[in-house]
């Protein structure tokens, strides 16, 4: 007992030891403590930390990152892939499609009705192969695409692909498997999409969406975003919930537009808006720098090649701009507020 007492009053002393350290001191612990441990930060250096915006390939729904996408069989997930393709092919990122469940024609099919036509920038592996077939390799042959060709969005249908097999997965299991996934999309910069189902009890009612989702609670954790397919009341539409660690959860309707496809309520309008903003910006940088090449507005702007490309056509065709891809360009008009998109 007297030893417990003598030990607690060293430690005591001790403590208040360190509490009574001098500035100096205080600042050469910090100091060893940062140089130990380099993710330590201060609030005096988060004050004056210049943090980046998330980035986002669609605004709202896939960002750079981790990305899962859950809902009920047959409601349609594979088709909303596709537009996401679609959408990404044309704003100019290359797409590589794991499509592990459909049939060669089947992925013909949805390509062809939603008008997504041949690009280099849309590659694709339908049904399983050789080099996709086996859970425990196929983490080792995605990276290794990645390092063979700069893809900005790998889609994953199904999710099941990427995680090793065990008996027991719980929290702990879905938050490994899906960290090394998110840990690689961060690591390229890019965007890593994988499609999953909702559990037996799809039809129950949760006050998160996420808790649908099988694994939901592990996916919650190692995701960066997360979108839930759920129906409506009505069975005419389907509810779009999209949450994560990159801003506040939002509900989308969605509507099956000629029985095949989806029309996401408002993001067609805010992508119009987003490309007049984006011609304006380039506009802007012509403006500023005469004779400037398309080259360098890539440079400046830090933007796709495809998507500068496609709106120096537009501002060509309407007179905005003049020049060429060798010479450069020149800005011809004041403003282009009235950009017809």
């Amino acid at each position: 007992m007297q030893k417990i007492l003598s030990d607690l009053n060293h430690f005591t002393t001790k403590l208040r030891q360190m509490m009574s350290f001098d500035d100096d001191i205080k600042k050469q612990a910090l100091t060893a403590l940062k140089l130990r441990f380099n993710s330590i930060k201060g609030g005096d250096e988060l004050a004056v930390m210049d943090i980046p915006p998330p980035k986002w390939m669609i605004p709202d729904l896939i960002p750079v990152g981790l990305t899962i996408l859950g809902g009920p069989k047959k409601l349609g997930k594979s088709y909303l892939v596709m537009q996401f393709a679609k959408q990404l092919v044309e704003d100019g990122y290359p797409i590589f499609n794991f499509a592990g469940e459909d049939a060669l024609d089947l992925h013909k099919e949805r390509q062809k009705h939603v008008g997504l036509g041949a690009s280099d920038d849309y590659q694709f592996v339908a049904g399983r192969t050789e080099y996709f077939a086996s859970q425990e390799n196929f983490y080792d042959s995605i990276s290794e695409v990645l390092k063979m060709y700069p893809f900005k969005v790998i889609f994953i249908d199904v999710m099941a692909y990427c995680l090793k097999p065990e008996k027991v997965k719980d929290y702990s299991y879905y938050m490994k498997e899906l960290g090394r996934w998110a840990k690689l999309a961060h690591h390229h910069k890019i965007a890593i999409f994988l499609v999953t189902h909702t559990g037996k009890n799809a039809g129950q009612t949760y006050s998160n969406p996420i808790d649908h989702l099988i694994g939901s609670t592990g996916i919650g954790s190692a995701a960066d975003w997360v979108l839930t397919m759920l129906r409506s009341d009505d069975g005419q539409s389907v509810k779009l919930h999209s949450e994560g660690k990159m801003g506040k959860p939002t509900t989308f309707s969605v509507v099956k537009k000629n029985g095949i496809f989806y029309e996401i309520d408002g993001l067609e309008r805010d992508r119009l808006l987003k490309r007049k903003s984006a011609q304006n910006e380039i506009f802007e940088c012509i403006k500023e720098n005469s004779h400037i090449k398309q080259k360098e507005i890539v440079e400046k702007l830090n933007k796709p090649k495809g998507n500068i490309s496609r709106d120096i056509i537009k501002l060509l065709k309407q007179n905005y701009i003049t020049g060429n891809s060798s010479e450069g360009y020149l800005a011809i008009l004041d403003n282009v507020d009235n950009l017809d998109n």
